[in-house]
């Protein structure tokens, strides 16, 4: 009965292994992010020297509540990911400790 029932139990390992995959692919884009995110920090830190705009503390502030926004999506991400792999192993039969 235990083994038809972990044969069986396909969408759930399904279901497991697409969370996983949708916290992987949120993981990656959160990185892509974050490198695009940075690689304008230098730009923006010139631009502010010579301009009358928000000036360096503005520069600063913007960068750092996008690096804020960047940890809370990679934790979201990486917490998704977890779970995922949590269920798909549920599904299997297998104990996660």
């Amino acid at each position: 009965m235990d083994a038809d029932r972990k044969r069986n139990n396909r969408p759930g390992r399904l279901l497991g292994a697409l969370i996983f995959a949708v916290g992987v692919v949120m993981l990656v884009v959160v990185f892509v992010l974050a490198a695009g995110a940075f690689a304008e920090v230098p730009a923006a830190l010139g631009g502010a020297k010579g301009s009358s705009g928000g000036g360096l503390g503005g520069a600063l502030a913007a960068t750092g509540a996008r690096a804020a926004f960047l940890l809370v999506m990679a934790y979201v991400s990486s917490l998704l990911a977890s779970k995922g792999l949590d269920l798909y192993q549920a599904a299997r039969g297998e104990s996660g400790e």
